[in-house]
């Protein structure tokens, strides 16, 4: 096996990954200063071994005190790598290279996986973080570079589209994988590979993967009509109706003097936002139950009740902001409602007490109608 020294020149250390790029999963990580020995390159990554594990650093941030070299007489070993393509139903992923090794796993047709080394017709891979081994016969050579040697690989790509307010995306299919990045509420996804319900998508300049129970096929802002400003009579009729308990509500809450407080928002003599806004909607025949604002905004737009600007809402219609606080990672940061009772003024219950306002500057516009 073709073997080379290289020294750590980073000074804030060096993390070992579990493939060759920075989307795999870190299984450790090493001081500046320490010199290891590498066993194979893969575009701009050196192979290692680490604490009993194979591993990958980045070479840039390293020196090479000495060459990768042929191995001994009788090693019929080569430093190449690359991705190859499972071409047989299941392959058998080996301690060594050689059918008297053991079986450590199986991988399926069409998965794609890359190899750091060619060795007597096999080819050396990282498999569930451990070093491996798999017949060349049965693959083909791929360009693709898989990220994660447990991934089927589609022939042509697809469009997945979030469905859940924030969705991780991992470094490999399976909870248990590092998180990487998010993806919010209605985001497009390129996806190039499943397995076992996750999805391999593009992700930034790599891939990533998210759980497929939390996407669907179609835009989630394409059925129910997508809102838009138009409403139907029985829309209005509803509307009108939560409005006219908007109005009701404000005069009993101020004359009697509720109070704002989360924690007792389903008490008598106390409110939020959002409660106030279900029981308004409970009139028009909407049930939002005790949810969030944001929970309110996703609901109306899965059903499409989107309204495109402030210019078309109606009474009844919901009204939601980011006030920068206790936003996080919310679809859009919403983190308030409040509901229109005109085309030009809202009754708010941010606070105590409750007050009646212009509509002012909404992240996003929802009309419950849509739910009915």
């Amino acid at each position: 096996m073709a073997e080379g020294k290289a020294k750590v020149k980073a000074s804030a250390g060096l993390n070992v990954r579990k493939g060759a790029g920075t989307n795999y999963a870190k299984i450790g990580g090493l001081t500046n200063g320490t010199i290891v020995t590498y066993y194979g390159e893969n575009n701009g990554w050196l192979q290692i071994k680490h604490n009993g594990q194979t591993g990958w650093i980045s070479k840039q941030y390293t020196s090479i005190t000495q060459a990768a070299t042929g191995g001994s007489s009788g090693n019929a070993g080569k430093s190449s790598s690359g991705s190859v393509q499972v071409t047989c139903d299941v392959l058998n992923v080996r301690k060594g290279n050689g059918t008297g090794y053991g079986i450590i796993g199986t991988l399926s047709r069409g998965q794609v996986v890359s190899y750091s080394e060619e060795k007597s017709g096999w080819l050396k891979i990282s498999y569930k973080g451990k070093t491996g081994w798999i017949s060349k016969q049965y693959t083909k050579a791929s360009s693709s570079g898989g990220n994660s040697s447990s991934g089927k690989s589609s022939s042509s790509s697809y469009t997945l589209y979030v469905n859940t307010a924030v969705l991780n995306v991992r470094a490999a299919a399976g909870t248990g994988n590092a998180k990487i990045g998010t993806v919010s509420y209605g985001t497009k996804l390129t996806a190039v590979g499943d397995h076992k319900g996750w999805a391999k998508i593009k992700f930034g300049s790599g891939y990533g993967w998210v759980s497929k129970q939390y996407t669907s096929s179609k835009s989630p802002s394409s059925g129910g009509g997508g809102g838009g400003g138009s409403a139907s009579s029985s829309m209005k009729a509803a509307g009108q109706k939560a409005a006219n308990k908007a109005q009701s509500l404000y005069s009993q809450y101020v004359s009697a003097g509720w109070t704002y407080s989360q924690a007792k928002r389903s008490s008598s003599g106390h409110y939020d936002c959002s409660s106030f806004c279900h029981r308004c909607w409970q009139a028009g025949g909407v049930n939002f139950g005790w949810a969030s604002s944001e929970g309110e905004a996703l609901k109306c737009y899965k059903a499409g009740g989107t309204v495109s600007s402030v210019q078309k809402v109606i009474p009844g219609d919901l009204l939601f902001y980011h006030t920068n606080w206790n936003s996080g990672t919310r679809w859009k940061g919403i983190n308030h409602v409040a509901i229109a009772v005109s085309g030009s003024q809202r009754i708010d219950a941010g606070g105590t007490p409750v007050k009646k306002c212009g509509l002012g500057s909404p992240v996003y516009i929802g009309r419950p109608g849509y739910l009915l």
